[in-house]
């Protein structure tokens, strides 16, 4: 008796060993869990994927030399400039003027032995170094609408190889400077300058406190395009947008032609007659942090370009900081079209919470087509819209901010699928850009109002 009682206490102390280490495995046991992360899109490539330097291009180029003005909005007459721009570093970048205003802008642009490039919109600087590398390791988040690129002159106390880039922004009363130095002063003024001779001639428009406007003084001949048009795969925009897309469910309204997408985050809608897409993420909150815009611009850019949504040339047009929204504008023959009878002309991506939140553009795609017989249009020149505009009794001209040939899109009389695009003049105001009747911005117009 006496070892069976030994033999149980010994076999109680073990069991009260064994649950005493088992209790503290429990309370330390910590299991690897791995993150669990936000399912991306399925991959879908609706188009080809494009670089920066192809969506980020200036409106227009123009040179002051020797007392003559130049111009184009035509990309590739301004290639030889970007070719020798990469080649390029950008050094000691400093503030000029933090006072910057238009009467200042309009001095700076005016003086000679100028390129100027003007953008539609804001253009960060960490996004223009892909266009003009910067040498800084840490880029300025400094952003711009003009580009003016100054060379010496026999007076000048400059070396004869180093450029002056200024960098000026009228909204933010900013004007920045930079240096950049060319490996050869003839090759400079052979490659780059030489090739804008031919280009078309321009005028300064000057204005009281109001910005310079810069317009071609000939005649323009220009074509009115014909493009069909079709419908871009919706499987493509579920694959796209959709983190789960075998999930989602159809909802048509038949009479409004409207189908609506949903899964249990987010919604698209579908306008089958207007080619419209709207996409919005539910779990994403508007405006709730902010990012600065040059990650705006490169993470709009971003998503657009991981499923090819480049579906025709569409370019930067402007950002707007405090809805963080990026808009990217089709162009047709380095025209843009700014007005249309289908839903838009526009990309509109919207960014909340790391992702797109919301999501507005085409569901069409373009092709030419070379067998139709493409109208010739001559429109008047700039001077002349400008003394049209000058006349009118409805407009203010000085509230103008902007002059420029845009595109209208508009169906083709009796053929649902093909689209005419038409060469028009348009001016901004507010912010909206308004077209000039065709029949006043046509050489031999005869009517006498504006649309």
């Amino acid at each position: 008796m006496k070892y069976l009682e030994q033999s149980k206490t010994v076999v109680l102390i073990i069991l009260v060993g064994l649950s005493i280490l088992l209790t503290f495995s429990i309370w330390s046991y910590h299991p690897n869990y791995e993150k669990v992360e936000k399912p991306e899109p399925a991959g879908v490539l609706m188009d080809k994927k494009r670089t920066l330097p192809e969506i980020i291009q200036p409106a227009r180029l123009l040179i002051h030399q020797e007392g003559d003005w130049r111009g184009t909005i035509d990309t590739e007459e301004m290639a030889p400039l970007f070719t020798e721009m990469k080649k390029w570093q950008l050094t000691d970048i400093s503030t000029v003027s933090s006072n910057f205003n238009l009467q200042k802008l309009n001095d700076q642009l005016l003086v000679d032995q100028r390129i100027v490039l003007q953008f539609d919109g804001e253009v960060p600087m960490p996004v223009f170094q892909s266009l003009l590398p910067v040498t800084s390791k840490k880029v300025p988040e400094i952003n711009f609408d003009q580009v003016i690129i100054s060379w010496s002159t026999e007076e000048s106390d400059i070396p004869k190889n180093e450029l002056t880039i200024l960098f000026s922004n009228v909204k933010q009363k900013q004007l920045y400077r930079g240096k950049v130095k060319v490996k050869s002063e003839n090759g400079f003024k052979n490659d780059v300058l030489g090739s804008f001779q031919d280009l078309a001639s321009y005028e300064p428009i000057q204005r009281d406190n109001a910005n310079t406007l810069f317009l071609p003084t000939q005649t323009q001949k220009l074509t009115q395009y014909k493009y069909l048009i079709s419908a871009i795969s919706i499987e493509d925009f579920k694959n796209a947008l959709f983190t789960m897309p075998g999930i989602v469910k159809m909802s048509p309204d038949l009479e409004a032609g409207i189908d609506k997408y949903t899964d249990d985050k987010s919604i698209m809608t579908i306008d089958k007659n207007r080619y419209l897409a709207t996409f919005v993420d539910a779990t994403a909150t508007e405006n709730q942090e902010n990012i600065q815009k040059s990650n705006l611009i490169a993470s709009t850019f971003n998503f657009i370009n991981l499923h090819g949504g480049w579906t025709g040339d569409y370019r930067y047009a402007n950002v707007d900081y405090n809805a963080q929204e990026v808009v990217y504008q089709l162009y047709i023959e380095n025209l843009p079209v700014l007005k249309t009878d289908l839903g838009t002309a526009k990309i509109e991506a919207f960014w909340g919470n790391g992702r797109i939140y919301r999501y507005i553009r085409p569901t069409y795609k373009l092709a030419y087509l070379p067998q139709e017989e493409n109208k010739e249009i001559k429109l008047i020149s700039g001077i002349d819209v400008v003394q049209k505009l000058m006349a009118s009794n409805e407009i203010d001209f000085n509230k103008i901010t902007a002059l420029r040939v845009g595109l209208t899109m508009k169906q083709d009389e009796g053929r649902s699928s093909i689209y005419l695009f038409e060469p028009t003049w348009f001016y901004r105001l507010d912010g909206v850009w308004y077209p000039i009747n065709p029949k006043d911005a046509q050489v031999g117009g005869d009517t006498d109002g504006l649309e």
